[in-house]
């Protein structure tokens, strides 16, 4: 399949890698001279440097033999340009990262108008993300759907109070089935067969069945999560879609945000949340706002370390749950093993989602594991 990418950041790079290394035929269409030059010598794909909204630019990429055109520029409007652009050469599937929600939500712009068969919010998504983990009653670096929900797939980051240490998985009794599917361990993906025995400072993800996954506390001696509270650092988008998703649950939120005119745009986007204007890294803040009885806490700011930073300090003054939003994916395998419970990075988000557009049909489900290593 003929397929062009139009943007080589680190969303089109993964895409135009992982479909490369299936034997697709790849153009990517980059603006910036840097990141063309980056690209052309990383990946194996022609990158030509130019406008992905130039139709003379689509020409020579080879639009009138395109089977698909993938649009993830930082522009939603030259996404949706591109996009306008592939229908009118009769490209079959265009996908766009739009990330103004106000663009997916009018008639005047409807998705069918703009020629785009499916349109990623990376926002959204990586709300929903946040949601679902702080939905889950046992605390888990990653849950993940399949079979329509009726099967679960979870990491576990496994500590010294395992029960199941250096145990050979064929010799491990579960009390419900379940399939460990991999294990990550010194920057590797492990396929396990029954041979392989669980070590302290494993990733282990595992399979179960929907109805038995409350019943995997138990490896922890834990009580089910109940989560009633939720406290959000960050007044941006993925805050916003967070906030909204956790009211329509019922669960009680809270937003802190440094800007005070933001705070009041905020307030009137999220009428059931309490929106707090301050400062996330002072602790008498955090204590005055109930940060040690919080059940929830998610740190989604546009900076890694400030995320980091927070997100452990809620996790010691006794927060049961905290989650940290994470741009630069080499950060994550040291968040895990310093205290944060969960790491969600928009990029993995989005690409595993336009992964699993592009194979819709012969595979139903897909997520990506550890930043691309296994799927």
């Amino acid at each position: 399949m003929k397929i062009i990418v139009i943007g080589a950041g680190k969303v089109g790079c993964q895409i135009a890698q992982t479909l490369s290394s299936e034997n697709h035929d790849i153009v990517i269409i980059e603006k910036d001279n840097i990141i063309q030059q980056s690209a052309q010598n990383s990946l194996d794909a022609m990158v030509i440097l130019g406008n992905g909204a130039n139709v003379l630019t689509l020409e020579e990429a080879g639009i009138k033999k395109t089977d698909m055109l993938i649009a993830v520029t930082s522009s939603d409007e030259v996404n949706m340009l591109a996009c306008m652009i592939a229908k009118q050469f009769g490209v079959p599937k265009k996908i766009a990262r739009i990330r103004n929600p106000e663009y997916l939500h009018t008639s005047i712009l409807s998705r069918e108008k703009l020629g785009i068969d499916f349109a990623i919010n990376p926002e959204r998504a990586t709300a929903k993300e946040i949601v679902k983990l702080f939905k889950s009653p046992i605390n888990v670096s990653q849950v993940q759907d399949f079979a329509e929900g009726k099967v679960k797939l979870i990491e576990f980051n496994i500590e010294k109070y395992f029960p199941f240490l250096n145990q050979q998985l064929k010799n491990i009794s579960f009390k419900y089935p379940v399939l460990v599917a991999a294990i990550y361990r010194d920057n590797k993906i492990i396929i396990p067969d029954g041979e392989e025995k669980i070590i302290v400072g494993d990733n282990l993800y595992v399979l179960v069945e929907k109805d038995n996954f409350l019943g995997l506390n138990e490896f922890f001696n834990e009580k089910p999560l109940d989560m009633q509270n939720v406290m959000i650092l960050g007044g941006n988008r993925i805050a916003i879609q967070t906030a909204l998703i956790l009211a329509k649950l019922g669960i009680n939120t809270k937003l802190i945000e440094r800007d005070k005119e933001k705070c009041d745009k905020i307030a009137e986007l999220l009428p059931h949340s309490l929106i707090i204007n301050g400062d996330g890294t002072n602790i008498d803040l955090l204590k005055s706002e109930g940060i040690e009885t919080t059940d929830g806490f998610v740190a989604v700011t546009g900076y890694d370390e400030y995320n980091l930073l927070v997100a452990l300090l809620a996790k010691h003054l006794g927060t049961k749950k905290v989650i940290a939003k994470i741009d630069r994916s080499n950060y994550i395998p040291i968040l895990e093993k310093i205290g944060v419970d969960a790491v969600v990075n928009p990029r993995i988000i989005t690409t595993s989602a336009i992964l699993q557009f592009i194979r819709k049909g012969e595979i139903v489900s897909l997520t990506l594991l550890k930043e691309g290593k296994a799927e």
